[in-house]
């Protein structure tokens, strides 16, 4: 049996994989500048409200987490915000340590908020909320 292929299966072939190829850019192009602007979103409430960047303030988390003080309320779902981020940039670069690190400066940020991660608000958040593979990698981080 003889295998035949015409010139117009060998361009439907090429123009198929090209427009894949393409569709695969776009998508990761794509997903890319979704997680620059969740960091430039972040970067923003960081500058309006500096103290959540603050060692001086997150070293308090542990006394305040449990009052209706304005600054905790925000600080507690600024953080959320952030671990949700941190876990969409270790998907996105496949848990790449050298990647993401390379990308934002996870380390830093992972080990000034290491008291919230530690005692969230609800008791079992980070263990329910989060993959086992992120759970490691911020660990990794905390050790």
């Amino acid at each position: 049996m003889e295998l035949s292929i015409t010139s117009a299966a060998i361009a439907t072939l090429i123009s198929a994989l090209t427009s894949a190829s393409i569709t695969l850019w776009l998508n990761k192009s794509n997903a890319k500048r979704h997680i620059d602007d969740q960091l430039d979103a972040i970067l923003k409430i960081a500058v309006q409200y500096p103290y959540l960047e603050s060692e001086s303030f997150t070293s308090t988390w542990l006394q305040g987490k449990n009052s209706d003080e304005e600054k905790y309320l925000r600080y507690d779902v600024y953080c959320t915000l952030l671990f949700n981020y941190l876990t969409r940039v270790a998907t996105f670069y496949k848990y790449d340590k050298e990647k993401i690190e390379n990308y934002v400066a996870i380390k830093d940020w992972v080990r000034l908020h290491k008291d919230y991660w530690f005692s969230p608000t609800s008791s079992y958040e980070n263990i329910d909320s989060y993959d086992d593979k992120f759970r490691k990698l911020i660990e990794h981080y905390l050790k």
